[in-house]
């Protein structure tokens, strides 16, 4: 009967209404019934654009004043407005009489960004050009993405969030705090753009390697979504940066006058998981079931529980887990074509066995299983290392919780030099956060154990990574395979030079983004990340691997994001979770189509003629109508009889 009545009624919904309730794959006829209920009983949903268009991707006319052309960043064009565009939207005299083309204002940026020394004042520049002109400062991204990327992102990023009350100009994005709880749809439909689409969010509790921050955590929000314009061609408008403020247990920050957040301890337990759920039903809600929901940084005991509660119930996934992973299973991949080892044939050992440690765990197991091991035959290959020693049933203190699936039934171990020796560890993962972890007589055991070595130091940001690339090849004999979290100078070794890698998530989640907005995906399932890992080491090529670097130099990774959506629409589509219909023909030149536009837009209308009338003669009123009215001499217009 549920069936019957979802056939019958659903050609009654607009355009908008069918495409939330067309994410039914795998949901029962009552969660279908409650879908249509949330669309009926909450209109704001489905609306269409309101009147006033400057938040979207088309912007209708009489609904925007002059001015709004100079204060939207979205908008504003700087000396770039024609004249005919200052005489026709009334902004003629607002600005200097002269004109500059993009071309000549990028020019003046670069100037600008060079005169700052340190990279702190260079990220609050480009900050301030983000907040006053948005085409401009992607187009300076744009112009040399390996420069402006560690800026705008790890490791400068770190600093920005530590120092983020006195940086703080305007909101770009929503703060919800635990005390909005039963409140949170209404905080979240005070966002002006109607068209969001993706969201990164979160509580602030692991602020990278720098611990709890609460309120400060916004930078990394900010940050991620740029790059999801910048790299993955998503329309910024589209992006919508949040803060779930709980309180913080940075007791500094909360001595701190400067500090923007709520001024208590973390409030944690029933109230904080009310507050997520409320969190994901509102984004849900007012922005449809395929409304991306990124987590980022959230806090080890939290972070996987989450993902593993939502994950099949809303389009979301844990970058930190997930992105981390595919982005190191990336690695290792590109890796084997110079070690001549499939990922199956390697031992492996992680320090640090927290969130992201886990997630490429487990990802590696999938990869080991693609290769044609058993679960349980992959799991062996794989050990952990935290603060307390090797992770083992045997050690006092028992398993964490989040690393039963790789714990060993062996005897402890306190050594990490002397336990990768004992198993001729192939390959070294560092997720520990703790910088200098990886020292000499490691790696010495590690080119002992293997003629290649695989070590991997992924901590962030720079100071917190396990070693320095040049430490790994010096104390190697330069036989390393290496990849770092963060940004690195060239290693010089016996007279070459070699530019390792940045296993940088950047290289993963813009391409995921726009592969699942692009289809409107409405789940991301676990295999999606290992078809980007495979995306991704597709893109290395010969000669990056020459000069010892197992990723895509970053000034490609725009065309990288495009291989991996191309691949992600494809697996979306086969899995049957997308709801873009009917499919593109061309998906690559569908994908291509929706790419933000970096280049300055025309404001003037377009003005055309209608063509000319053919003579006809046509009859007075009187004549036309005498029949109905009677009609009497009328005084005409402007005469005085």
């Amino acid at each position: 009967m549920v069936l019957i009545f979802t056939e019958c009624y659903f050609n009654m919904f607009s355009i908008v209404q069918k495409r939330l309730l067309r994410c039914t794959n795998h949901v029962s006829p009552r969660a279908i019934i409650y879908k249509i209920k949330a669309v009926l009983q909450n209109p704001l949903v489905v609306q269409s654009r309101s009147a006033h268009e400057v938040s979207g991707t088309v912007i209708i006319p009489n609904s925007v004043r002059g001015i709004d052309h100079l204060k939207d960043p979205r908008l504003n064009k700087g000396l770039a407005f024609s004249l005919e565009e200052r005489q026709a939207l009334g902004i003629h005299g607002l600005l200097p009489p002269r004109f500059k083309t993009q071309v000549e204002q990028l020019d003046i940026c670069r100037v600008s960004y060079e005169r700052y020394e340190s990279d702190f004042n260079k990220y609050i520049y480009l900050i301030e050009l983000q907040d006053r002109n948005e085409r401009l400062f992607f187009s300076l991204l744009d112009t040399d993405i390996e420069k402006y990327m560690p800026i705008v992102y790890t490791p400068t990023v770190g600093l920005a969030c530590q120092r983020f009350g006195l940086i703080f100009r305007r909101a770009r994005g929503l703060f919800i705090t635990i005390h909005d709880l039963g409140h949170v749809y209404s905080i979240i439909r005070n966002w002006p753009v109607n068209d969001v689409r993706a969201i990164v969010f979160t509580d602030g509790e692991r602020i990278l390697g720098l611990g709890d921050l609460g309120a400060y955590g916004m930078g990394i929000p900010v940050g991620k979504l740029a790059l999801y314009t910048a790299l993955g061609g998503i329309s910024p408008h589209q992006c919508l940066p949040i803060v779930l403020d709980v309180g913080t247990d940075n007791q500094t920050l909360l001595e701190d006058p400067l500090y923007i957040g709520l001024r208590h301890k973390r409030i944690r337990g029933k109230p904080y998981d009310d507050l997520m759920d409320e969190f994901m039903r509102a984004c849900a809600t007012r922005y449809g079931p395929n409304v991306l929901l990124q987590f980022e940084d959230f806090a080890l005991p939290n972070a996987g529980r989450f993902l593993k509660k939502y994950q099949n119930k809303y389009c979301t996934f844990n970058d930190d887990i997930q992105g981390t992973a595919a982005v190191a299973v990336a690695g290792l991949m590109a890796a084997g074509r110079i070690t001549k080892r499939k990922i199956s044939d390697n031992i492996i050992v992680f320090l640090g066995a927290g969130s992201a440690a886990n997630g490429i765990a487990s990802l590696i197991v999938d990869a080991m299983v693609v290769e044609g091991l058993t679960k349980e035959q992959a799991r062996a290959k794989v050990f952990m290392f935290d603060v307390d020693g090797l992770i083992t049933s045997k050690r006092q203190g028992g398993v964490p919780p989040q690393a039963k699936d790789f714990a060993k039934n062996i005897e402890p171990e306190k050594s990490f030099e002397k336990f990768i020796g004992q198993i001729k560890a192939t390959a070294i993962i560092g997720c520990s956060t703790v910088g200098g972890a990886f020292k000499p007589n490691v790696l010495k055991q590690m080119a002992k154990n293997v003629e290649r070595p695989i070590i991997f130091a992924l901590s962030n940001p720079t100071k917190n990574a396990e070693c320095t690339p040049q430490e790994a090849y010096d104390h190697t004999e330069g036989r390393c395979v290496f990849c770092s979290g963060s940004p690195f100078p060239p290693v010089k070794y016996q007279g070459k030079e070699y530019k390792t890698g940045q296993g940088n998530n950047s290289y993963i989640f813009p391409g995921i983004a726009l592969g699942v907005l692009v289809t409107g995906a409405h789940h991301m399932p676990d295999s999606l990340f290992l078809v980007a890992a495979k995306a991704l080491a597709g893109a290395v090529s010969e000669e990056d691997l020459k000069i010892g670097r197992i990723y895509p130099p970053l000034s490609n990774v725009k065309n990288v994001s495009i291989t991996i959506a191309l691949d992600i629409a494809k697996m979306v589509y086969e899995k049957d979770i997308a709801t873009v219909y009917p499919k593109p023909k061309d998906m690559e030149a569908y994908i291509r189509s929706q790419l933000y536009q970096m280049n300055y837009k025309q404001y003037l209308p377009t003005f055309y003629k209608y063509p000319e009338l053919p003579a006809i003669k046509v009859k007075s009123i009187q004549e036309a109508y005498k029949g109905i009215m009677s009609f009497r001499p009328v005084k005409k217009p402007g005469s005085d009889r």
